[in-house]
């Protein structure tokens, strides 16, 4: 069975992970120790040369006493004290080192060592009697003070100890060095041992990769053959159920994975067809009710179209009768033309909100519907003038600053009624958002091949808040509410969609000191006449 070869190969491979982690925990433990066997043979033979050093010292000091008899006995003291810290701590590593010895002869050689360190033990605790008593006082003669005293130095117990210690130091050496190659072999053979068992290791899973691959192949490519039959769309496909168990149970449950599956998609397919169904009865409805939608929108501009009709009739009449009773020669009195006044510029206001209504009731298709004809640069001119002229009020002050110099030939493509449109709501706005008495300004200039027109006024100005959404239909600033509760916001709207049916454009600028510069631009042409065209 293939789950059977499966887990004796896990196991075998198990087993040499064991092993190798085995292996590598012996190499840690032996390669430390190595070096901890190591470090103490170091450590000694730094002990056994400063010893040496310190006494080197201290038979200085004793020169210096001898001759001067003013020596720094502190420097003695602490000498001693040095030396008595450093052999202890000999004695210390000599017994650290007696549990790290590998043979007879290196705890023989171990044992020399401490020999050496209690001789060298004994004769400090003398040399420091001598030393620090009235004993060396007892020597009438320097000369024999001085030998007795370097006697102490290098003959104790009828041993050289310059000969002893250089000895001990020398054999410290060749321990240090014999560690220190111990420990390097012991590394390189657990190398060695870890390369073999890792190759063997290798070797053995390939064997049982490429023994599991050959077993795995076959029921695998008729699993493959299956998913790619399913992917195709073929769920009715079946793989046979044959090979090892596990394989055999593979396939008997892709085969139920399968039917499933094709069942699944006929009912889907079934879904589907009623969804689909179901989607146009719904789409059928909406567009009934975008129909209707329409239609009802259809029967609100009429309504808008017909109150506008209705409004516009008496509108007339009262500026006729109004401009009619202005113009009678037996009317004297100021009082009566006041009123009369008042009411034709109340029926002209009412006239242009109709003109408002219209244009709205007319919708976005109409606005952008323009008739261009050729227009000559001196009549279009005089036809701004005319067109702002007519709605001023009587207290409004205008102002046409110089004309350019401009060739004969130059003409406009525009609609002039449209146009006249746009001159009429900024002037109207001029006029309405004026604090004082309205003062407006008309300047024209050419900008490359442009015409740009800019009617300046001193009213309420502009908010750099409100800048980008003034051209937004229905929108009022906060200013142009309080100065003016009763528009629309409409205005701005209109112009912006008229100017720009005409290739044209509009834009607000604040103007100096207060107010508003309305800037209007269109395409200015020069040479041979086009005709009228609709767009």
């Amino acid at each position: 069975m293939y789950l059977r070869k499966l887990i004796v190969s896990l196991c075998i491979l198990v087993g040499i992970s064991l092993l190798l982690s085995g292996i590598g925990f012996w190499a840690q433990q032996n390669s430390e120790f190595h070096t901890k066997r190591n470090r103490i043979a170091n450590q000694m033979l730094t002990e056994f040369i400063s010893l040496r050093a310190d006494k080197q010292r201290l038979k200085v000091w004793l020169a210096e006493y001898l001759l001067t008899e003013d020596a720094n006995t502190g420097f003695r003291d602490t000498l001693f004290q040095r030396m008595q810290l450093q052999l202890e701590a000999l004695d210390q590593l000599a017994i650290r080192d007696q549990f790290y010895s590998t043979s007879e002869a290196d705890l023989q050689h171990i044992m020399q060592q401490v020999k050496v360190i209690s001789l060298l033990q004994s004769n400090l605790i003398t040399l420091e009697n001598a030393l620090k008593t009235r004993e060396i006082a007892a020597y009438q003669d320097d000369i024999e003070r001085w030998r007795t005293l370097i006697a102490l130095f290098d003959k104790f117990q009828d041993t050289d100890l310059s000969e002893l210690l250089q000895q001990a130091i020398a054999e410290q050496k060749q321990r240090a060095e014999t560690t220190e190659t111990d420990a390097l072999h012991a590394l390189q053979r657990v190398q060695l041992i870890m390369l073999l068992i890792s190759l063997a290791g290798l070797l053995f899973a390939i064997v049982i990769g490429w023994h599991l691959s050959r077993s795995l192949s076959r029921p695998l490519q008729h699993l493959l053959a299956g998913t790619q039959q399913l992917q195709q769309g073929h769920f009715s496909h079946r793989i046979e159920e044959q090979g090892p168990k596990e394989f055999a149970e593979l396939a008997r449950q892709f085969n139920l994975m399968s039917g499933y599956i094709e069942a699944f998609a006929r009912q889907e397919k079934q879904s589907q067809h009623a969804t689909e169904q179901q989607v146009k009865d719904r789409t059928a409805e909406l567009q009934h009710a975008l129909a209707q939608l329409h239609h009802a929108e259809q029967r609100q501009k009429q309504l808008l179209a017909d109150i506008s009709h209705e409004l516009r009739t008496p509108a007339t009449s009262i500026q006729g009768e109004a401009e009619i009773s202005l113009r009678g020669k037996d009317k004297d009195s100021s009082e009566y033309k006041e009123a009369f006044g008042r009411i034709l510029a109340a029926s002209q206001q009412l006239s242009r909100r109709i003109d408002d209504l219209l244009l709205l009731a007319r919708g976005e298709e109409r606005l952008l519907q323009v008739h261009l004809t050729h227009v000559p640069w001196q009549d279009f001119l005089q036809h701004c003038q005319q067109s702002i002229r007519q709605h001023l009020r009587s207290d409004t002050r205008f102002t046409l600053e110089p004309l350019p110099d401009l060739p004969a030939s130059a003409w406009l493509l525009l609609d002039l009624d449209k146009f006249a449109s746009v001159l009429r709501i900024l002037t109207d706005n001029a006029q309405q958002y004026s604090e004082e008495r309205p003062c407006l300004t008309l300047s024209i200039t050419t900008h490359g091949s442009e015409l740009v027109l800019e009617l300046a006024d001193q009213g309420i100005g502009l908010c750099p808040e409100d800048t980008s959404r003034l051209f937004q239909r229905h929108y009022r600033s906060a200013a142009a509410r309080q100065a003016r509760p009763d528009g629309l916001g409409i205005g701005l709207c209109i112009a912006k969609a008229i100017m720009e049916a005409q290739d044209g454009g509009i834009a607000l600028l604040p103007n100096s000191p207060k107010g508003t510069r309305a800037r209007l631009w269109l395409p200015l042409f020069t040479g041979q006449d086009h005709e009228s065209t609709d767009y």
